[in-house]
């Protein structure tokens, strides 16, 4: 999250500029910007509520390392 953070906001004058030289810039920095905020929400919102959806009572997630050497 903090990569995309910084990533945006560097691309976010060259995405909101208007000066001369931005009508090259400005379509690629749109373009980042917008894929960056869409893959965060996806991410975050999406994938979580998916597996709500899809999950089953009687899944179980794997145990962590410390677990199972604990366990042996």
């Amino acid at each position: 999250m903090m990569t995309m953070l910084v990533a945006t906001l560097g691309l976010l004058p060259a995405a909101l500029s208007r000066g001369i030289g931005s009508d090259s810039q400005r379509p690629f920095a749109i373009v980042i910007v917008g894929g960056l905020l869409a893959a965060l929400f996806i991410s975050i919102y999406l994938l979580p509520t998916m597996y709500v959806w899809v999950a089953r009572d009687t899944d179980q997630l794997p145990l962590a390392d410390a677990e199972i050497e604990e366990n042996i």
